[in-house]
């Protein structure tokens, strides 16, 4: 990686929280390093790859004449996003600004702030920060399917990654896969997860909520105390071994597409209207409305 310097450049503006500042002005001095993201110039010459330190200077004088800052932390904080915009081989900026002539009676050179704007950190906060959508389906038909159900979307909602929106009303749902076994409760519930919490995780994270429920017998599609599965993970498509994500039988369920329509009534599945698929699937299996929830 190279650094590019721009040092002591020296300006007027009009700049501070004192009155004095703005209407007299003083004397700014700027020290500005850009780390870029660049093996080697052998055999490169070209200024397209790299950063013009004439037009970073052009810029600072347009956002030190155009403004008028109370805080040099905020003039600061402009000048180094405006420069990380201007290019993606921008990986680091620092920029510090002082004042030489500051208004205070101190016996001293300068005062200033210092500012370092790092792209991979920004980057990562915003992951952080980022909200995603996921639908999960949920559902019981062994002992209290109802309490199953409440206290499953509690435990999932204990999570501080987790922020519950919405649940659908309860459908009393006939067997699917294996005809012989008592009816389901189903809901689909729609939540809000922290960017950084990945499908793998949430699975994992809910694979312990229906093994801590002792969740289901051998048969796969047997009956089961609470079955927990991740229908879309924001518009993340996955295929692994172990996760699949949008859910590949969503197609198929009517006891997943029933309450989802309720929840999502703009859902499209293979690029038509969820209550429209639905109605031409023709489905037999019976999802009927118990209450809401």
């Amino acid at each position: 990686m190279f650094k590019i310097i721009i040092k002591n450049l020296n300006l007027f503006g009009y700049h501070g929280v004192r009155e004095c500042e703005k209407k007299d002005g003083q004397n700014f001095r700027f020290n500005i390093e850009i780390l870029i993201n660049k093996g080697s110039f052998l055999n490169d010459d070209d200024l397209e790859n790299t950063i013009n330190y004439s037009e970073v200077i052009r810029l600072v004088k347009k956002i030190n004449s155009g403004n008028k800052f109370n805080l040099l932390e905020t003039f600061s904080q402009t000048i180094a996003e405006d420069i990380m915009k201007m290019s993606p081989l921008v990986e680091k900026v620092t920029v510090k600004i002082e004042k030489t002539s500051p208004p205070i009676k101190e016996n001293l050179e300068s005062v200033g702030v210092e500012y370092v704007l790092d792209r991979k950190r920004e980057e990562k906060d915003k992951s952080k920060n980022k909200k995603v959508d996921v639908f999960l389906s949920l559902g019981s038909n062994v002992g209290s399917r109802e309490d199953n159900l409440r206290k499953a979307v509690d435990l999932i909602g204990r999570s501080h990654n987790i922020n519950i929106i919405k649940v659908s009303s309860i459908y009393e749902t006939e067997p699917m896969y294996l005809k012989d076994q008592d009816s389901f409760y189903n809901i689909v519930l729609h939540a809000r997860v922290c960017g950084e919490l990945t499908p793998f995780e949430i699975i994992g994270f809910l694979k312990g909520i229906e093994y801590g429920f002792g969740r289901r017998t051998r048969n796969k599609y047997g009956p089961r105390i609470i079955d927990i599965d991740l229908l879309y993970y924001g518009e993340m498509v996955i295929e692994s071994d172990f996760l699949t994500v949008p859910h590949p039988k969503i197609e198929e369920r009517k006891f997943v597409l029933v309450p989802l329509s309720e929840m999502a009534p703009e859902f499209t599945i293979e690029e038509e209207n969820i209550k429209e698929f639905i109605k031409k699937k023709n489905f037999i299996e019976k999802v009927n409305l118990v209450k809401s929830w």
